[in-house]
């Protein structure tokens, strides 16, 4: 009976060195596979906070003046970039509304950008260092206002200008102004 126990000894010790010895062929290459899991998914978690970083300073930037070209294109990327932040987009889609109100009602607007700014703060890490007065506070100088209103008050003279040449012309050939044109 020793001989049966020494015998299953001498196969189960078989059996972990062979073990041991796969273990010890695979894990450089496992730890290799691991490391580079590893370090992808640190890359992609730096490159996403970078986004988030850039969406946020750029709003923070243009948040005197959201309507810019900048301001828009960080407005727009939100639902990507902050794809999995709930709040964040939320706080997003209340300002979105705040855009469609007519009349477009400006401290509702400012109020769901802060609101906005707040959510982003704190699913970028900044929350504990803003208050809200600290989103809200804009320097605006008057010269950049009254430079701003004479491009506003340019562009919407342009518009009517052309919005009349539209309607000029089209009374003056008999087409119908409607856009698009009607199928025949």
């Amino acid at each position: 009976m020793t001989d049966g126990l020494t015998l299953l000894i001498a196969i189960f010790s078989a059996i972990a060195t062979g073990f041991a010895a796969v273990a010890t062929w695979r894990a450089p290459t496992a730890a290799a596979k691991l490391a580079e899991s590893l370090r992808r998914d640190a890359e992609r978690h730096n490159e996403r906070q970078r986004q988030k970083l850039s969406v946020f300073a750029t709003l923070m930037q243009e948040r005197a003046q959201v309507y810019s070209d900048n301001g828009v294109r960080a407005l727009n990327l939100i639902d990507v970039v902050f794809n999995e932040c709930r709040d964040v987009r939320e706080a997003w889609s209340e300002l979105f509304l705040a855009f469609e109100m007519k009349p477009l009602i400006e401290h509702v607007v400012d109020e769901r950008l802060r609101k906005l700014l707040g959510a982003i703060a704190k699913d970028i890490g900044l929350a504990d260092d803003l208050r809200s007065d600290d989103l809200g506070r804009v320097y605006f100088p008057s010269v950049q206002a009254q430079e701003q209103f004479i491009k506003n008050t340019q562009r919407q003279q342009l518009f009517a200008s052309l919005q009349g040449q539209g309607t000029a012309a089209a009374s003056a050939t008999g087409v119908d102004a409607a856009w698009p044109p009607r199928p025949n």
